[in-house]
């Protein structure tokens, strides 16, 4: 199993599918005994986690765990699963598995400790999408009109939508404050 260099990543952008809330309870199940009692919980992140927002078809699953040194032993396990650990790919102190078929991201595992600030981000920035229609309709807006412009160049659709991004995740945290998750 080998994971595409981004820049060579294949990836579509597609309309809400109400497959991707099954898709991701399915993938949860594999990850219940995989990750015992380490998992405090593994939750739907991402556009596939918004109901009604296009994205790519790719399932983001956040696993919380206890003790993230712990996540490293599980390697090979996932690897049977047909995941690949990336490690630190996305920010520090986390580790991310993938899957991939044909070069299609399919699925990614983010894990991260309960407090980490990466954990954190991604549940208010889906609960805020959730909440906030017209934000995601713009955010969803944009990913297609950067998906015709850019269908065969996954890196110069991610340089294109990142400002973006950041400024959204900026609202989304202002909007949801200090509250506890």
């Amino acid at each position: 199993m080998q994971i595409s260099p981004r820049k060579d990543r294949k990836y579509t952008i597609v309309s809400y599918q109400k497959s991707w809330a099954i898709d991701f309870e399915a993938i949860k199940k594999q990850f219940v005994p995989v990750f015992g009692d380490q998992a405090i919980d593994i939750m739907h992140v991402g556009s596939t986690a918004v109901f009604g927002m296009c994205g790519k078809p790719t399932i983001d699953e956040l696993i919380l765990v206890r003790e993230l040194a712990w996540v490293d032993a599980l390697n090979n396990v996932m690897a049977e699963l047909g995941y690949q650990a990336l490690g630190e790919y996305v920010v520090s102190n986390s580790r991310l598995f993938a899957r991939e078929e044909d070069g299609e991201r399919l699925v990614n595992v983010h894990c991260c400790e309960k407090d980490h600030p990466h954990a954190r981000e991604m549940i208010v920035m889906r609960n805020f999408l959730r909440n906030h229609p017209d934000e995601a309709k713009a955010y969803a807006d944009l990913k297609i009109d950067l998906y015709t412009k850019y269908p065969d160049d996954y890196f110069a659709y991610r340089k294109n939508k990142d400002p973006y991004l950041t400024k959204l995740k900026m609202r989304a945290v202002k909007w949801w404050g200090d509250k506890p998750l």
